[in-house]
């Protein structure tokens, strides 16, 4: 499926023609000159259907792309941005203005989580999010954090802080935070990068990440330094306790 302006078009993988075209424009109001608000198409998971939102109407519509027919509409908010729907169809995730993000059941319809603070205090900068399942676990990488969460109990899973960036010329921390650029399918691997564009895959493993950080320090205590660097306070206890 691509998206251009306002047509939606469905394509054979195989043959590559189209095998079907939608215009929102139909979604729009009628309100004259300009181009008219923008309108944003995200994955349905059913055969076919789409999810559009067009923004300024609360109103999202489940469309057939086959039929060219709206199946079933879900009621949000009136400055909503962006919907993502879980593989199950029963959550959603609701980005709303500028940098509130919310997560919601469908039926019956409300909000169960949100706005997430993790989100609402990085505005402008890339994060990514996920559906991890049909059970409702999201998975939300912003702020220098990845938190997992579980909406039917109203609460995060995992937390993972990554603290701040290293200012390149001092080594001091800096007020800039790390971007999340996407994350995989199963949770486990999230792209990140720094202010720089510096970074890659990384995976969510602190056993991993615990084996790589004493073999480069030699299995050695931290320093008071480094302790203070930290994002976490560290037990007294060794992290690396030896080989």
């Amino acid at each position: 499926m691509t998206v251009s302006g306002t047509v939606i078009q469905q394509w054979d993988l195989r043959t590559g023609k189209q095998r079907a075209r939608f215009d929102t424009k139909t979604f729009r109001p009628r309100s004259g000159a300009g181009d008219g608000p923008q309108t944003t198409v995200s994955a349905y998971p059913a055969a076919n259907r789409v999810a559009v939102l067009t923004v300024g109407d609360p109103v999202v519509r489940i469309v057939d792309l086959a039929t060219r027919r709206t199946t079933s509409t879900v009621k949000t908010v009136d400055d909503a941005q962006h919907i993502q729907f879980d593989r199950s169809g029963r959550y959603f995730a609701l980005a709303r203005g500028t940098d509130i993000f919310e997560l919601w059941r469908r039926e019956p319809l409300r909000k169960e989580l949100g706005p997430l603070r993790s989100f609402a205090e990085q505005p402008g900068t890339p994060v990514a999010g996920r559906f991890l399942d049909s059970e409702g676990r999201f998975l939300l990488a912003a702020n220098s954090t990845v938190q997992t969460y579980d909406i039917g109990k109203h609460r995060y899973l995992d937390s993972y802080d990554f603290g701040r960036l290293a200012d390149g010329t001092t080594g001091e921390p800096s007020t800039k935070k790390y971007s999340f650029i996407d994350v995989s399918k199963d949770g486990k691997t999230v792209l990140y990068s720094d202010e720089h564009g510096i970074g890659g895959p990384l995976a969510l493993d602190p056993a991993k990440w615990q084996r790589k950080l004493c073999r480069t320090i030699a299995y050695r205590t931290f320093t008071a330094d480094e302790q203070d660097r930290l994002p976490a306070r560290v037990s007294g206890h060794s992290v690396c306790p030896g080989p």
